[in-house]
């Protein structure tokens, strides 16, 4: 109501507006007031102002609207002095004071004055609405620049990591650099070394094959000689006593056989024996001829002297003098030979430990070297991908395996692939350290294979097809042992080990091609007193190599060895030999024996799984031949226990060959109660 204090009328009102601005539009008021109080004139002009209006109140008054003026001391809301703000200028006036009844210039003073002014409530409620939505907007802008600053934050880390990333990155690239560039150098020095050395390896290995070869070539001689010095003499008294006897048969016929026998090999020595003759110079060109036959027949000497004392040896041991039987277990290699040769081998492998004695130890050694190319792929291993280090590893390293496999002798030596120091380095090369983190495509897995497949096999192939010895039991071992060696690297499939296998086959038939097994009857051998001996010889020399090509099992095809043993060798040339001799029953029964344990294991024995090959045929009608020619034996009254013993291993020959009907046959037949 007019009349009131300010005070009273703002009380109430703002009170609201208060609580959420506290004192700031009153402090902003008070401001604006003692300011007014300073200019004087702006007071005046107020003044002024007010004086002009007046008169236009009082002519309203006069008009009778006073019942519609606003209530006295209460003023127009003041203009915001800035935005979001607002200003309460309450004025309040006197009785008879015309300042009070001015309204301000902008309402009007006509009667719709009233419906155009707002309301205290209203007004606050517009300032409220404004406050919060300065408020809103206060807090939106907030939000927007504390995103802001976060994504600046963000993107100042982020610049910084690029930074250290790219400081990071040109550090390793600096040392990338450095790295290439020394092993850039050392693979131009390591290259042109080898490139060096290499002519020095390869005449190496030429002289290494050239020794091998000269050492068999020399034992194939010496046997080929002397088989030569012995035939000719005993084939010429067995001419002279097959003349006799194809006369007729009985004890003076048989004496007569054995005299010319003697006298045609007396008379053969005697032309073996070369008479002087001399050359143009006066020089004895058959003394040479002369002095190889005596050393060979000296030679053959010391070889039975050996052999006897072998099986005098045995015949302590064991009790039977059949464990050695002639030519199985000769040895064709002289100890001079064997001398010559270690002689000059040690002097080529001495050579070749000087061939990398004129280079630094990061080029002469396989271990450095090999550590220094997996440096490489491990610091970088893009870069080892990219130079295709794995197609180039073994040209790096072939050149010492090379000088290492001159200590091979795969013939003479089990010597593994194993054991040797190249493949102990450069088994695990370019393997990672954990297990877990090999890749199955990595190409350096196949380094090893690589080199077995481009240097191993070559040698062992050169050995086989030019320096194998095949009637020599321990080499054909060592050579079976080489090639399963081989057989882990490479596949089967692989062209160069066909090759070999092809070479084995055809040596292997050479050898069977080559050897005669004599089938001279027993008279025969009765008269001539040698060829008994040279017979056993031979056939021994037959079931060595019988034994040598069961050896081969696994690695030849069945249907290659059973053309190669059972048709070519045991049908062809042993089996005549042994229908030769029935009538000496021992002799045929022990010999016979040697033959199956020959085929034990391959297609005999308690471990053959497959059925009799029929290939084995005409050695089980062998054996029963032999059985029936017992049977003789016992009607013509010999001893029962010595008939007994032989039954028995009849009966054991025929069980090892799975032929269990005629084992019992033979059992009924000389009533031997004894389990199969």
């Amino acid at each position: 109501m007019l009349g009131d204090k300010p005070s009273d009328l703002k009380k109430g009102v703002f009170e609201s507006l208060e609580r959420g601005t506290g004192n700031l539009s009153l402090r902003v008021d008070r401001e604006h007031g003692d300011e007014d109080e300073d200019d004087e004139d702006k007071r005046w002009e107020e003044e002024q102002f007010r004086k002009g209006f007046g008169k236009r109140v009082d002519d309203a008054s006069n008009r009778g609207t006073s019942p519609q003026a606003p209530a006295a001391g209460v003023s127009a809301p003041a203009s915001t002095s800035a935005p979001g703000s607002f200003q309460v200028s309450p004025t309040v006036g006197y009785a008879g004071s015309a300042y009070a009844a001015v309204p301000p210039p902008n309402w009007p003073i006509d009667g719709s004055r009233s419906a155009e002014v707002m309301s205290l409530s209203q007004h606050s409620d517009v300032a409220t609405r404004a406050l919060q939505e300065s408020l809103q907007r206060l807090r939106e802008t907030h939000g927007r620049t504390k995103a802001d600053l976060h994504r600046a934050d963000e993107n100042l880390s982020a610049s910084l990591m690029n930074i250290t990333v790219l400081e990071k990155s040109l550090a390793s690239a600096g040392e990338k650099y450095v790295f290439m560039q020394k092993f850039r150098d050392f693979i131009a020095v390591i290259c042109e070394f080898l490139k060096d050395k290499a002519p020095y390896i390869e005449e190496l290995e030429e002289q290494m094959q050239r020794l091998h070869e000269e050492r068999a070539t020399a034992i194939v001689e010496r046997r080929a000689a002397d088989d030569a010095d012995e035939i000719a003499v005993v084939e010429t008294a067995i001419n002279a006593a097959k003349l006799v006897l194809s006369k007729g048969a009985g004890t003076a016929t048989a004496a007569a056989a054995a005299a010319a026998a003697q006298t045609a090999a007396a008379a053969a020595r005697e032309g073996s024996n070369l008479p002087p003759q001399l050359d143009e110079f006066g020089r004895d060109v058959n003394l040479q001829k002369r002095t190889d036959l005596k050393r060979r027949d000296e030679a053959r000497k010391q070889r039975r002297a050996r052999a006897a004392s072998k099986k005098a040896a045995s015949f302590a041991a064991n009790g039977n003098s059949s464990q050695h039987i002639e030519g199985e277990s000769s040895s064709d290699e002289s100890d001079s030979d064997c001398r010559a040769y270690q002689s000059s081998r040690d002097e080529l492998l001495q050579t070749a430990d000087q061939i990398f004695s004129d280079a630094a130890e990061e080029y002469s050694k396989l271990s450095i070297v090999k550590e220094r190319f997996e440096g490489w792929k491990k610091l970088f291993s893009s870069t080892y991908r990219d130079a295709y280090m794995s197609l180039s590893a073994p040209a790096i390293f072939s050149p010492y395996v090379r000088l290492e496999l001159l200590k091979w002798d795969p013939l003479y030596e089990d010597a593994d692939l194993n054991n040797m120091q190249w493949h102990t380095l450069l088994f695990d090369y370019g393997m990672p350290e954990n297990a877990s983190d090999f890749e199955p495509d990595d190409a350096d897995a196949d380094l090893v294979p690589g080199l077995v497949e481009k240097v191993a096999l070559p040698i062992l192939h050169h050995e086989v097809a030019h320096c194998w010895d095949r009637l020599s039991t321990k080499g054909t071992k060592n050579a079976v042992s080489a090639v399963q060696v081989i057989l882990t690297y490479i596949p089967p499939s692989n062209e160069a080990l066909q090759e070999l296998l092809a070479a084995v086959r055809m040596r292997l038939a050479e050898a069977v091609a080559e050897l005669q097994v004599p089938n001279w009857s027993i008279p025969v051998m009765n008269a001539v007193s040698q060829a008994a001996r040279i017979a056993a010889y031979k056939f021994g020399m037959s079931v060595r190599l019988l034994k040598n090509i069961g050896l081969w099992k696994g690695i030849l095809a069945m249907p290659v060895l059973e053309q190669l043993a059972l048709d070519e060798l045991l049908c062809g040339k042993v089996l005549p030999h042994l229908r030769n001799i029935v009538q000496n029953i021992h002799d045929a029964i022990t010999r016979t024996e040697r033959v199956v344990a020959a085929l034990l294991g391959v297609w005999t024995g308690p471990n053959y799984c497959g059925e009799l090959s029929c290939k084995l045929l005409p050695l089980v009608e062998y054996i029963v031949t032999l059985g029936k020619e017992l049977e003789k034996k016992q009607a013509l009254g010999a001893s029962t226990e010595d008939i007994s013993g032989l039954a028995r291993r009849l009966k054991k020959m025929l069980v090892e060959l799975n032929e269990y009907d005629k084992a019992r046959r033979i059992l009924k037949t000389f009533q031997l109660k004894e389990a199969l």
